[in-house]
C-alpha cells in the first residue's frame, strides 16, 4: 500500500519517538536476550507474567519482519492522526488501542481455557492432567508458554482512525495494485482479521487486532459526541 507523506525527520514527535522507542526496544532484545520474557505479555497465571508487560507488549516486537511492518504502518498513518488528534490525544488513544488489543487478546485466551477445563487459572499439571486429550493439552500449553508482543493492536486503532476520520480518502495498494477508499480498506482488513481469528492455528494474535480497532473506534465515537476532534 502507498500512501504519500514526507519523511522521517517531519514526523510529528509522538510518532516519531514511538517509532524509535519500538526499534530501541527490538535492539536492547537482540543485545539482551533475557529481557524478552520480562517485557513480553505472558498469561496472567504464567509466573513470568508482570503487570508492566500489559505496557512494555507493545514496544515489542519478535523480529525485524513483525518491527518493520508495525513502523511502516505507523509511519503511513500514524502522523496524519497525530496532527488530527494532537500529541496528548493521540498518545492516549495509541496506549488505550494497545491496551484493547491486549485486552480482546486476553479475554479469548480466558474463554479458550474455561471452555476446555471449566476454569480460568493454568497449571502445569492441569496443563499435564491425563483427563485432557492430546489437543487440548497443546492449546493450553501454548496459551501458557506462549507471549504476545507487538504494536500490532495499536497500529490496527490507528488504521481504524484513519478510515473513521479519512473514510473517502484513496489508497494505492501494491498488492493487489488497485485504489480503494480508506473505510473500505479498514473494513476488509478487520473482516480478514475476523477470519483469521477464528480459523487461523498460527501464532498471530488476531484478536489483538481486532482488540485496538474496536478500542479506537469506541475511544473515536466517545471523543466525537463530547466534540473533543
Amino acid at each position: 500500500m502507498s500512501y504519500i507523506r514526507s519523511g522521517f525527520s517531519d514526523l510529528p514527535e509522538i510518532t516519531k519517538n514511538l517509532m524509535i522507542i519500538n526499534g530501541i526496544m527490538l535492539l536492547a532484545t537482540y543485545a539482551f536476550p533475557g529481557i524478552y520474557q520480562f517485557v513480553s505479555l505472558f498469561y496472567f497465571s504464567n509466573e513470568m507474567f508482570k503487570p508492566w508487560q500489559l505496557v512494555t507488549h507493545m514496544f515489542t516486537h519478535a523480529d525485524f519482519i513483525h518491527l518493520f511492518f508495525n513502523m511502516f504502518s505507523l509511519y503511513m498513518f500514524g502522523g496524519v492522526i497525530e496532527r488530527a488528534l494532537g500529541p496528548k490525544k493521540f498518545l492516549t488513544y495509541y496506549l488505550v488501542t494497545g491496551f484493547g488489543g491486549a485486552f480482546l487478546h486476553l479475554l479469548v485466551k480466558v474463554i479458550q481455557v474455561y471452555m476446555i477445563c471449566g476454569q480460568i487459572w493454568i497449571t502445569p499439571e492441569l496443563i499435564n492432567s491425563p483427563l485432557l486429550s492430546y489437543e487440548d493439552q497443546s492449546l493450553l500449553y501454548d496459551i501458557y508458554r506462549t507471549p504476545m508482543v507487538g504494536a500490532s493492536g495499536a497500529v490496527f486503532g490507528i488504521l481504524t482512525a484513519f478510515g473513521v476520520m479519512y473514510p473517502y480518502v484513496t489508497l494505492q495498494l501494491i498488492f493487489p495494485p488497485i485504489p480503494v477508499k480508506a473505510r473500505t480498506f479498514i473494513l476488509v482488513i478487520i473482516a480478514l482479521e475476523l477470519l483469521n481469528g477464528f480459523t487461523s492455528q498460527g501464532n498471530i494474535a488476531h484478536f489483538a487486532h481486532l482488540g485496538g480497532a474496536l478500542f479506537g473506534y469506541l475511544l473515536l465515537n466517545f471523543w466525537r459526541k463530547r466534540y473533543i476532534f
